[in-house]
């Protein structure tokens, strides 16, 4: 009987290579090497480590790390334009003001998102200082992204956000890579879309505006004011539904997002819609 040759020897069996797979050193060879395939590079694992969280646990525990990963592209699809500037803005002035660079680079093309020109003052309220906005308004999609990668390769640039209708894979990956390379954040704002095209980015979100309703009081059988389902509109604070329909090492989840005007920060909205009626302590008179 002929003997094995030394190579056929050496080599695994497909158990034994299963079995190298289900060790945890396996594993995170294994991990690392589907993240470089899905477009990042080495230095995920870094950047894995440093993450923006939102400090709402409903939301932090479904993302990797706890929080949107830093030197990273993110997107976000604008159902409604001005909530996704606010959701935008918001997490620029995190990043601003969590890192030692000084400023912001936005990409604005309002025309692209049928929605006005950003005013400065406003962005007071989401922690972004307009002295430290950098604002280029560009007028095709190719210009946007040629500013988004020099932003995104300046040393001096916290987070870098672009304003686009249209974002091929090859573009979105040279974007990836770039924040990747410098640990800089990056965010394409762009108008909805139903079923948008692949992209590079490591999570993508779609945002919208909640129609508030507002609840009424009525009288039971046994003359006890309880309260009823909300039936009519009304004002209330400012409510979002965001669905993060791609995350990268994570599921898909959507939240209702509610803004609170004192604290200037976001947290999950309590659905109080089918709870049971609750008892008054007086009784209603006649």
């Amino acid at each position: 009987m002929p003997g094995l040759s030394r190579s056929a020897r050496n080599h695994p069996s497909p158990s034994q290579k299963w079995e190298s797979c289900r060790s945890p050193a396996g594993l995170k060879k294994l991990k690392a090497h589907i993240r470089r395939l899905e477009g990042f590079g080495d230095t995920l694992a870094e950047a894995n480590k440093q993450v923006l969280p939102f400090g709402i646990d409903e939301i932090d525990d479904h993302l990797p790390g706890g929080g949107l990963i830093k030197g990273a592209l993110h997107e976000v699809f604008a159902a409604d334009a001005g909530i996704a500037t606010a959701f935008c803005a918001l997490l620029a002035g995190r990043l601003v003001k969590d890192s030692e660079k000084a400023s912001i680079l936005w990409c604005e093309r309002p025309w692209t998102l049928d929605a006005g020109a950003l005013y400065g003052p406003a962005l007071l309220q989401f922690g972004i200082d307009p002295m430290r906005l950098i604002l280029v308004r560009t007028r095709r999609d190719s210009d946007a992204l040629w500013a988004m990668e020099e932003g995104l390769r300046c040393s001096q640039i916290a987070a870098v956000v672009g304003e686009l209708g249209d974002i091929s894979l090859t573009a979105s990956r040279r974007l990836q890579l770039a924040a990747e390379e410098t640990g800089v954040t990056a965010m394409l704002l762009r108008s909805k879309e139903n079923t948008p095209a692949p992209s590079a980015a490591a999570t993508r979100w779609r945002l919208d505006a909640v129609t508030h309703e507002k609840e009424c009081r009525q009288t039971n059988d046994n003359k006890d004011l309880s309260w009823m389902p909300p039936t009519s509109s009304g004002l209330g604070a400012a409510r979002w539904r965001a669905e993060m329909f791609r995350c990268r090492g994570g599921g898909a989840f959507n939240w209702t997002m509610e803004w609170n005007d004192e604290t200037g920060d976001l947290s999950v909205a309590t659905n109080i819609r089918n709870r049971s009626p609750l008892q008054a302590t007086a009784r209603l008179v006649g």
